[in-house]
């Protein structure tokens, strides 16, 4: 795991780039994105992914807000309405026009991914961190911690119900960034670089059973 401290979040999108770059020419590669703030660094990052090249790109979400297709709080409606250019990636979305039920999505879902994951030679993760320390739709304390065999769950909390990757999906990936700004997230940074804590207290320490990790903040210095 390595600790980089940046002025702005948006550093973290040249070393994202040429990562998904130097995979995509190797061969097929499985990018899982995040909402929220990753939103604005995921269009910039894809605006540098030549058109050529994306054809090896599979481009799908590490969580989203059920509901239906296109609803306001939708991660990839958000991404779609920031202006992401998937140009000739394959897009794998964990909603679809007949989402109307909970159980059916997420079997589909999860047939697309562990496909996307047997097929990739690569599979890399783009984080974002809640306050509580939360990664991808993984709360602390939640059943989503708790998961050891799917590659997805969905469970229902507050706000939102919730599907997202879990901690297996995880551990699948060759390549995790984590990108956390903001004065907010500082104690959570602090706990996940100085502390070792259970995956259902802070579940954002997945991050160090990933063999290749980085750690873009504003709030802490550097370490590798």
């Amino acid at each position: 795991m390595q600790v980089y401290k940046i002025g702005i979040a948006e550093i973290a999108i040249s070393p994202i780039a040429s990562k998904l770059k130097s995979a995509l020419y190797l061969g097929p590669t499985l990018w899982l994105v995040s909402g929220g703030s990753n939103i604005k660094l995921s269009v910039e990052i894809m605006e540098r992914i030549d058109s050529e090249l994306s054809s090896n790109l599979t481009i799908s979400l590490v969580d989203e807000r059920y509901g239906a297709y296109n609803h306001p709080n939708s991660n990839w409606a958000q991404l779609m309405n920031a202006g992401f250019d998937a140009k000739n990636a394959k897009l794998i979305e964990v909603l679809t026009p007949d989402s109307n039920n909970l159980e059916i999505t997420l079997a589909k879902f999860k047939q697309e991914l562990m496909s996307s994951i047997d097929e990739s030679m690569s599979i890399i993760g783009q984080f974002g961190m809640g306050s509580d320390g939360h990664i991808a739709g993984i709360l602390p304390g939640s059943i989503a911690t708790q998961e050891t065999n799917e590659l997805v769950i969905g469970y229902e909390a507050t706000p939102f119900t919730r599907i997202t990757i879990t901690f297996n999906t995880f551990r699948k990936l060759t390549t995790a960034f984590l990108i956390a700004t903001g004065e907010e997230k500082k104690v959570q940074l602090e706990r996940l670089i100085n502390q070792d804590l259970t995956l259902s207290e802070q579940p954002a320490q997945i991050i160090k059973q990933i063999s290749e990790s980085y750690i873009y903040n504003d709030q802490i210095e550097g370490k590798q």
